[in-house]
């Protein structure tokens, strides 16, 4: 049995525990992956960090892997394998302290640091407006839109992009054939129709809870900066902007309702420094590329009212808070209505 370099990467990443550090180590041990493939238990134990648990896996799982049919498998399901040694694996993901050795992707590569929307995924209705919203213009400018998929504020992410025939990346925690959760197949669909699904779990792994926070590193990578929409004080959603600070990725959060429990997360990152936004203008104008005749803008009245309708205002409250008249906020209600901006997205 000979494989390619690329494939014996390959075979390793469909055994669960071999992270590049790993097989850095395998090499500096073997001197290659195909020595280190085929090397006995004894061998195996001599690696540094290995271990008994793992280099027995290694053995029992061998004789089980074979990454041309893998590839194949990939080809099934309409997606395609990038390697750590090919040309165009996503260079942004370089910078990890632990880059994944393999991705399967379906659609385009991200070849552009785009805006990372992400937060609870059992958002409030004003969350999901937001993230929607956010999305939307962030899109309208030409910025790829990154999230995870998930319920709530990522489905509202990528809807908005969507909306916008803008650009958006789905990183899955499961493998490319498993859509989860499975009321998403049609929004995966059109997500890699025009932009893409991407993970880096192969078609042996079963998904299990620590895979989540384990992809949230990817989205960090894949974007200038990370923006949370809502958030719990111990919501899982963090674990990206941990991610996102250990890079050197800017951090945005939109505050709301101070006694709303999905809002103290994201109250907690503006006071720890991130930065506060109420308006999707507050990041664009942190990509200077983008000037601001390119820039989609709502007229001023319809900007301001659905800046408050998208904190949870009423347009009794609207009023009494802009200024405006009862008829002036009614009429930019209707309008954003008529552009789909206030539908319930539930």
């Amino acid at each position: 049995m000979h494989w390619s370099l690329r494939e014996y990467l390959i075979a390793f990443n469909m055994v669960e525990g071999f992270g590049l550090r790993r097989l850095n180590a395998l090499i500096s041990t073997f001197g290659s992956l195909e020595r280190a493939w085929h090397s006995t238990l004894e061998e195996l134990m001599q690696v540094p960090g290995l271990g008994p648990k793992l280099a027995t896996k290694l053995i029992e799982k061998r004789e089980l892997v074979d990454p041309i049919r893998e590839i194949a498998w990939a080809e099934q399901n309409q997606a395609q394998i990038v390697t750590w040694y090919d040309r165009d694996y996503p260079e942004p993901l370089s910078n990890l302290a632990d880059p994944p050795p393999v991705l399967y992707y379906r659609g385009r590569l991200p070849r552009q640091l785009g805006v990372a929307v992400v937060g609870s995924r059992k958002a409030t209705q004003s969350g999901r407006n937001q993230a929607f919203y956010f999305a939307l213009r962030l899109a309208e400018s030409g910025i790829p839109i990154i999230s995870g998929l998930a319920r709530g504020i990522d489905t509202q992410a990528h809807l908005g992009a969507l909306a916008a025939n803008g650009v958006t990346v789905a990183v899955m925690a499961t493998p490319i054939d498993q859509i989860y959760p499975p009321e998403n197949r049609q929004l995966a669909v059109k997500i890699s129709g025009s932009g893409c699904l991407i993970t880096e779990f192969p078609s042996t792994s079963r998904t299990r809870p620590n895979f989540f926070p384990r992809r949230n590193r990817i989205i960090a990578a894949l974007s200038k900066g990370i923006l949370v929409v809502e958030a719990g004080l111990k919501s899982g959603t963090l674990s990206t902007v941990d991610a996102a600070l250990e890079i050197g990725r800017d951090v945005w959060a939109i505050p709301g309702d101070i006694s709303h429990p999905l809002r103290q997360g994201t109250h907690a990152l503006i006071k720890q420094g991130a930065g506060l936004v109420d308006s999707p203008d507050d990041i664009l104008s942190t990509f200077p590329e983008i000037s601001p005749q390119d820039q989609n803008h709502l007229d001023h009245i319809r900007e301001v009212v659905l800046k408050y309708y998208l904190q949870g205002c009423s347009p009794e409250k609207i009023v009494a808070v802009t200024g405006l008249s009862v008829q002036q906020v009614q009429h930019a209600l209707t309008l954003l209505e008529l552009e789909g901006l206030l539908t319930n997205r539930s």
